[in-house]
């Protein structure tokens, strides 16, 4: 027996103890969502987002690009999150389909504009619709005694999205009716608050990168004081230095908020939420509200 067969069969013993269908993802909230629809054993998801990349700077690497080669799957957010994936295509080649989960949610846009706001995450409602879309997709790529596992786990993961809706709900409906506005950094909160019956007031762009200045800000300023806003809100990631000026300005708190999906000490879609419902009921709480 020659030492290259030796080699060879070592490889596809290798590659089977891995096991699963390989999904590659360019989100961490993706990854999770393929690991717990797709099960241990039968997906095997490879993470190409970097732990500390920043969501709307990020563009894949070369060996990012050869890590995803290969992949039958290829997850992204969609709606404009990644600007590259044409390339990505391009470069994973045709035996790669990126599945744009994003394509599967309604559209929700900013205000006063027609951009649609790409991060559509924020709410677990879209996230057990997407996660239908997931189970759709994987299904031609399983045995058909994988199926019905397949079907199992998206359905505990459609409700458990929607748990967490609920005590979403619960939590925010304590809010008075007249703070039940979300002013953020950027632009990112919009099908929360869609979702919630929240009206959304994104000071700078769709990134978190956006960069403001106070002068330009006056209009708002007035219209945030106009409005009896109590707190404002920034990414968690971010330096809040810009939104602490413009929070001194009003003299409102400042509170934190994960948008983009990326905690990589909060390692969980659950987490991520609830650290988002306690932070916006934060908010409303020290302006004067009753909930806890």
């Amino acid at each position: 027996m020659g030492i290259r067969f030796v080699l060879s069969f070592l490889l596809m013993v290798c590659v089977a103890c891995a096991g699963g269908v390989r999904v590659a993802s360019l989100h961490p909230l993706l990854s999770e969502m393929a690991r717990l629809v797709g099960g241990d054993g039968v997906v095997e998801v490879v993470d190409l987002f970097p732990v500390n990349a920043e969501l709307h700077s990020f563009q894949p690497t070369g060996q990012e690009v050869m890590a995803a080669a290969g992949c039958p799957l290829l997850l992204a957010c969609g709606k404009g999150t990644e600007p590259y994936l044409s390339s990505l295509q391009q470069s994973v080649g045709e035996k790669t389909r990126i599945l744009e989960l994003g394509a599967s949610i309604p559209d929700v846009f900013v205000p006063g504009s027609n951009v649609p706001d790409p991060h559509w995450w924020n709410s677990p409602r879209n996230m057990a619709r997407a996660s239908l879309a997931l189970a759709e997709a994987l299904a031609p790529l399983l045995p058909a005694e994988k199926l019905e596992g397949l079907t199992q786990r998206q359905q505990r993961y459609a409700k458990e999205m929607e748990k967490l809706e609920r005590t979403a709900r619960l939590r925010l409906t304590r809010a008075p009716a007249a703070q039940r506005v979300l002013v953020c950094s950027h632009a990112a909160m919009c099908h929360f608050c869609a979702a919630f019956g929240w009206e959304p007031i994104p000071v700078l762009g769709i990134a978190a990168e956006s960069q403001g200045d106070m002068a330009s800000l006056m209009p708002l300023l007035k219209q945030l004081r106009t409005r009896g806003v109590t707190c404002l809100y920034t990414e968690r990631r971010e330096s809040p230095k810009f939104m602490q000026n413009l929070a001194d300005s009003l003299g409102v708190s400042l509170h934190p908020l994960i948008m983009d999906g990326i905690a990589p000490d909060l390692n969980t879609y659950e987490a991520i939420f609830l650290f988002n419902i306690n932070s916006i009921a934060k908010g409303f709480s020290d302006s004067g509200s009753s909930a806890p």
